[in-house]
Formats: C-alpha cells, structure tokens, sequence
C-alpha cells in the first residue's frame, strides 16, 4: 500500500474497521477452546504434510485513543487501553489443518506508520488466537501501545507467526464405555478418566480429563450406541492447566455404556509462517462492505478483495486529452501536491490514472467521514458532523460511502467535489497540523524513480513506494 491509498484517517480519539475484526478474547489460559469441526471432510491418516506455508493477510485495523474522564480510564474508545492493532488472517495450506498457534514462540518484527515511525512499544502477537472449527483458518491479532502519526495513512508490519499443522485426520474409537466416574478409556494409546457423570434432560453429561497434547488434537467427537447407530451429542466446553486438561461432554441417551470416537489430527508439524502486511482503511470498503458477508465456509477473507480495486487495464490504455498527464514521474507528484495546497481538483485528479480518480475521491470521503471522531464525546463534534452532512448533501453524495467508488460518484462532478473536499480538509486540520498533513497525498521528492517501458515505481523517503503508467507519452500515478 502507498502513502497515496486513499484508506487514510488521522484520528486522536480511536478508529475500529467495520466488519472485519474480531475483538481480542478475553479470559484466562484455561478459558473454551474452540468447538469441534462438524461436517469437514477428513483427509487419510497416511497423508503426508504438504511443503506449502500458510497464507496470511491483514484483515482488519483498530487506533485505539485516550480515554475519558477519571485518569483517562473512565471511558475509553471501544473499551480498549491506547494502541493500534492488526488483525491477520491465516489460511492453512490445502488438504491441512491449523492445530495450535503459539503466541509465545511467534514473533513481530517490525510495526510502522507509513512516515516511517516504529511503533513497537510494547509490542507483542496477541494471545488467544480463534481458529475456525475445522481448522482452515485463524485470527491473530498484533498489537502495540502506539499509535500511527498524525496525517499518516496505513501502517505495516512484519515478523512470524509460529503454528502447529496438521495433514489429516484419523478416528480413534474407545467401544463400549461405561460413563461413571473414575473409569478410564484408551484413545490410541492414550488414557483418559472420567472424573464425573451425572444424567440430566435426557442426556448423559460427563467430564474427562486427559492431557492436554490430545486436547489441542482433538478435531471432532462422536457416540454411538450399542448398534453403532449414531448418538446426537455435543461439546460443552474444555480447559487446561499446565500438562492437564478437561473435557465437558454430553449425549443424548440415558445408557451409562456407548462408543465414544475421537476425531485426532495426525502428522503434525510446526512452522513458522512469515509475513509482512499493511493496513489502511480500505477494510471498511468493497461490495459485501453493505450486507453479510458471502465469503465461502473456513475461507481467509482477503483485504485486497475487502477493498475497491482499482480497475483493471483490459485492453489498451484509457483516452486522455493533451492536457491530462505529466511529463515526468517527479512532475506528476509536484502537481498532485501543489494543486492539493491549493484546492484544486481538476488538476490534482488530472495526474491519477484515469480510472483510478472516483477511487481517489471515495478515499478523500473516507476520511472525512471519520473526521468528528477526533472530538468524540464533545460538542465540536457534533457540529463537525452538521458540517460534514451538509457537505455531502450539497453534493449529493448519497451513504453508504464503502461501495464502488463509480457508483457512488455517478452523477457527481469529481473535479468541483474533490476541490471542494481539499479545503474542508485543510480548514479542519488540527491544531498545530500543517494543512499538507491533512490531505492524502505523497509528501517529499522520490529518492529513486526506476521506469520500465510504459512503467515507472518511485522510492519517497521513508522507503514508501509508488507506482506509474504512462499513456501517450504522459504519466499518471496508479493507486494500489
């Protein structure tokens, strides 16, 4: 992502992504596990682990500010302490299934706004990672006490995330087992106890205990009755303490002997995945933004796919006129920069692919809309908001904002609307804040500008990289 994407917000009191974001679990390390897998298709025990490292993406961002009243702690945004926080999704390789993820040996890196600043204090991969019930995916969080910088736009972050994969799955029967306390069973080679029974409702409800190895391995479990007939029942709850574990379990019969089947993860193996995301606002945006989410069972949901793309070149490139474009990569951002101080849309979307300019402008909106957040709780806010909804109606910019950006500036002049946009920003910037700061835009001269054929990526200070095309001799800037 570059310091353009036009997914940014600069907020004091705290930002939370729609849609997107788990909120971090809470409780102890002997809180539920996950609820076994139902319905999953099992691979064969003898299948080996494939080579293939998981996929990971960043999902989901929460800025988190200070809080109010007593001490700054009586309230606080999102009941969260101040930080930022990324939500990564982790896809396991096909025909394999996510295990464990270890909190402890996973590690982060790195963790930056995107003007370069570290924000690593107090930085750590969150505990109680959630993993879907047939294990195809997972939620980490990432968090650090900082947060980005103001006028910043997205943040990056990299290091591993240690995990234990699975390559199949086997069932494992224990037949004929009498449900009293004290007595034991056999999954494999391992013995379990049971420390308690009771009936009630119609169901034998019992808890085992048995070490937490086969616990964390534990994919499904099934019952049977004495003519191997299934037996409805279910998994009330599990814990651990150390090497220990305990098991709640109940079936729908009042027979104190049935079968009991474990469905066991085998060929396990521990990696440590890599990864290096970045994120912005663009989480909020996208087509399922506005209703439920269509994304296929046990998928990782992709932040790229979450966001409005920009449109794809099919085919040559778009017609320009002569006086779109810039002569050179340099002079592209010189006059994104100077006609964005000065207010100016045409100009400044003049130089952005042509495509790519109802995506910019969605992205100006963006921002806006999140402006009151800043003053949350006070009256200024409010009477940003006032502002800001006779803005949009002034316009006849209809919510909600996070759809495809054609759409929501059909029938729109873009040019007057992002002129008009530039100066609202710059006449709301903090105080303190250069107006420059407020608007989103690369700052600085690039570095290093490398051109190939009809493409060009320049290097900005702080390592920020940006794209280029060039159409008939004249170049644009691309959004990511």
């Amino acid at each position: 992502m570059q310091m353009l994407r036009p997914f940014a917000v600069s907020l004091g009191c705290g930002l939370m992504m729609a849609g997107l974001i788990a909120a971090p679990l809470a409780g102890a390390q002997a809180s539920k596990q996950r609820p076994p897998a139902k319905g999953a298709t099992k691979s064969t025990p003898s299948a080996a682990a494939p080579a293939a490292m998981p996929q990971i993406a960043a999902v989901g961002l929460r800025v988190t500010g200070l809080g109010l009243g007593t001490n700054g702690t009586e309230v606080k945004p999102f009941n969260e302490s101040p930080g930022t926080t990324v939500a990564l999704a982790i896809q396991a390789p096909k025909g394999t299934g996510i295990v464990d993820i270890d909190d402890h040996g996973s590690k982060l890196d790195a963790f930056t706004d995107d003007k370069g600043t570290s924000l690593l204090e107090e930085a750590r991969v969150g505990p109680f990672p959630k993993i879907t019930e047939d294990g195809t995916a997972a939620l980490v969080e990432l968090e650090v006490r900082a947060r980005p910088s103001p006028g910043s736009t997205s943040v990056s972050a990299s290091g591993t995330i240690a995990m234990m994969l699975a390559g199949g799955s086997k069932p494992m029967r224990a037949a004929n087992v009498k449900v009293d306390a004290n007595q034991t069973f056999k999954i494999g080679t391992t013995t379990l106890t049971i420390a308690e029974a009771k009936v009630e409702e119609e169901e034998t409800q019992f808890t085992v205990n048995l070490p937490r190895t086969l616990l964390q391995t534990v994919r499904d479990i099934r019952f049977f009755d004495a003519k191997n007939a299934p037996i409805e029942g279910r998994r009330r709850g599990s814990g651990y303490f150390n090497d220990k574990a305990e098991l709640e379990l109940a079936a729908k019969t009042k027979d104190k002997v049935f079968t009991i089947e474990f469905e066991v993860w085998q060929n396990l193996r521990t990696v440590k995945a890599p990864f290096k995301v970045e994120a912005g606002l663009g989480f909020a945006a996208g087509p399922r933004s506005a209703g439920p989410d269509s994304a296929a069972p046990g998928s990782a949901p992709d932040a790229k796919a979450s966001a409005p793309e920009p449109k794809k070149e099919d085919g040559p490139p778009p017609a320009i006129k002569p006086t779109e474009g810039a002569e050179s990569v340099e002079a592209v951002l010189k006059q994104m920069q100077t006609s964005a101080i000065a207010g100016k849309g045409a100009p400044l979307l003049s130089v952005i692919y042509p495509t790519e300019r109802t995506t910019f402008a969605q992205g100006v909106t963006m921002i806006m809309a999140f402006m009151p957040m800043q003053h949350l709780g006070k009256p200024e806010g409010e009477t940003l908001q006032k502002e800001l909804d006779a803005f949009f109606n002034k316009h006849n910019l209809k919510p909600p904002f996070a759809r495809e950006a054609d759409d929501l500036f059909k029938g729109v002049d873009v040019n007057q609307y992002v002129s008009d946009a530039l100066v609202f920003l710059k006449a709301h910037a903090q105080k303190g804040e250069s107006p420059a700061d407020a608007l989103p835009l690369p700052k600085g001269k690039p570095t290093d500008v490398k051109i190939t054929g009809d493409k060009a990526v320049a290097t900005m200070d702080g390592g920020t990289e940006l794209t280029f095309s060039k159409i008939s001799n004249r170049w644009f800037i691309r959004l990511k």
